[in-house]
């Protein structure tokens, strides 16, 4: 499978909490819960592009579901994730 090229920054912010959000179900890590909280702030205050808008509503909705997970530290994470 071929890696997604991504050309602008709503592209590229999407896909990045998307990843961040994979990332915390793995680990429960207090501080990729920081940096999801983070990136969905950037896209709700950048939400006059219709996408971000779009992403803004259905990222919410997801991380309210994943992030209910209690947070275990991030002992788990590799040293590159930090």
């Amino acid at each position: 499978m071929a890696t997604p090229q991504y050309h602008d920054t709503p592209d590229i912010v999407i896909a990045a909490t998307q990843w961040l959000m994979h990332r915390y179900q793995q680990t429960a890590c207090s501080t990729l819960a920081r940096l999801v909280e983070q990136h969905l702030r950037w896209i709700e205050r950048h939400a006059s592009d219709r996408r971000l808008a779009e992403a803004s509503l259905r990222l919410a909705a997801q991380w309210t579901a994943v992030s209910r997970t209690p947070s275990a530290g991030c002992a788990t994470l590799p040293a590159s994730v930090h």
